[in-house]
């Protein structure tokens, strides 16, 4: 690799030696350059898509997606198990959002993360499960709750106080029980570029470690919601496992103080783990992530005597 002559370029920015050379830590698995020249996609060829369908064109791998996704699965489905536990494997519908996505998010065994009206819609036209879909959101309107309750959505993650009196009523309205998670702000600074961190003290999201116990109690004192237990989200696009063992380290000792007033079965520490978006990045493997985190939540529960929640 050769320095970039722009001063301006940052440090990691080289030209490589081939520019048509193919990084497999960037592209599909399926990404190839035949003979010719010609790029393939999924064993098709690039130059007769766009023929066909014009350019600018988004191509996704079926095969490429499916196994990325079910590496994923598997890893937190093994470590989980090994502590005597299971594990919830979300796709957020954020990242990329159709009907032929769901339809493969459905079918591989995942749950479905949406934060719209929109986003929740597609998910149930893409004919997933309801009971597999979570709804997040920091600015819930009445509607998308009410949608979300009719729907009968898996989960309700709760972003404020004023969504529990929301939630009960939409609930009680149509004599329905709904799960609820609480989203807790960690206060936990993920090793992530600052606009990506989504935890730290002045960021909008979820509620503050202090004020968790006077709102679950809110939560237990209705009748129609189900409290499920906490939920945290520390930043997207992270190489690092330290800010999750922190996340832990910090909700363990809550946890523990819920289940003296009530069930609290799981313990959702969000993901965000990082991808490699430039032949510089090293993102570690899912494995490497899932492995230290169930290692931590089991050695916490061991310490604080308690039984391992779902993850």
């Amino acid at each position: 690799m050769e320095k970039t002559a722009s001063e301006l370029a940052p440090s990691w920015l080289s030209i490589p030696k081939d520019v048509n050379a193919i990084s497999k830590s960037i592209w599909p698995a399926s990404f190839v350059r035949d003979a010719s020249g010609d790029v393939q996609v999924g064993g098709v060829s690039v130059a007769q898509l766009v023929a066909k369908y014009g350019s600018p064109l988004m191509v996704i791998d079926q095969a490429d997606f499916i196994s990325r996704a079910q590496v994923v699965k598997q890893a937190f489905d093994s470590t989980a198990s090994k502590i005597q536990t299971s594990a919830k494997v979300y796709y957020a519908s954020k990242s990329l959002s159709t009907t032929e996505v769901v339809k493969w998010v459905a079918a591989n065994g995942l749950n479905m993360d949406v934060c719209s009206a929109g986003e929740l819609a597609l998910a149930l036209a893409g004919g997933i499960e309801p009971g597999r879909i979570g709804l997040h959101g920091n600015n819930k309107s009445v509607s998308e709750i009410d949608e979300a309750v009719t729907a009968g959505v898996g989960a309700i993650v709760i972003d404020s106080e004023i969504e529990i009196e929301r939630i009960a009523s939409i609930s009680s309205s149509q004599n329905k029980i709904q799960n609820v998670r609480i989203r807790v702000n960690s206060g936990v600074h993920a090793f992530t570029h600052e606009y990506l961190a989504t935890s730290r003290e002045d960021q909008k999201f979820g509620i503050a470690i202090a004020d968790v116990p006077e709102l679950v109690a809110k939560i237990r004192s209705h009748s129609q919601l189900n409290f499920l237990g906490l939920h945290s989200h520390i930043g997207s696009q992270i190489f690092s496992v330290e800010g999750f063992i922190e996340s832990v380290k910090r909700l363990m000792p809550l946890h523990k103080l819920l289940l003296e007033t009530g069930s609290v079965p799981e313990l959702n520490l969000g993901g965000g783990f990082g991808i490699n978006y430039t032949a510089a990045d090293q993102a570690p493997e899912v494995s490497f992530f899932a492995s230290e985190i169930c290692s931590e939540v089991e050695k916490r529960c061991r310490e604080l005597g308690i039984e391992v929640p779902v993850l």
